[in-house]
């Protein structure tokens, strides 16, 4: 399992305009809970509980969730509520 830094939790999400044009990339640590779940859900549970809806408006890409059956996930929007 490759990731983004020494803890294997932490993994790196790109951020891109619906213009398909690259904006940032962040460092989400999926928390222990979610290594369980569907790549989709872990993603989005991670990204709600450390940026909130900062960036929400954005497609994020993962490609290498911290879940045990992992694969790359893209999303658009994950808002709580949405």
């Amino acid at each position: 399992m490759s990731n983004y830094s020494d803890d294997v939790r932490l993994c790196r999400v790109d951020f891109f305009k619906d213009s398909g044009k690259w904006y940032t990339t962040e460092a989400i640590l999926f928390p222990d809970d979610t290594y369980k779940l569907h790549p989709v859900e872990a993603l989005t549970i991670a990204l709600q509980r450390q940026i909130g809806g900062r960036l929400s408006s954005m497609i994020a890409v993962c490609l290498s969730p911290y879940v045990e059956n992992q694969f790359p996930v893209m999303l658009i929007g994950w808002k709580e509520g949405e």
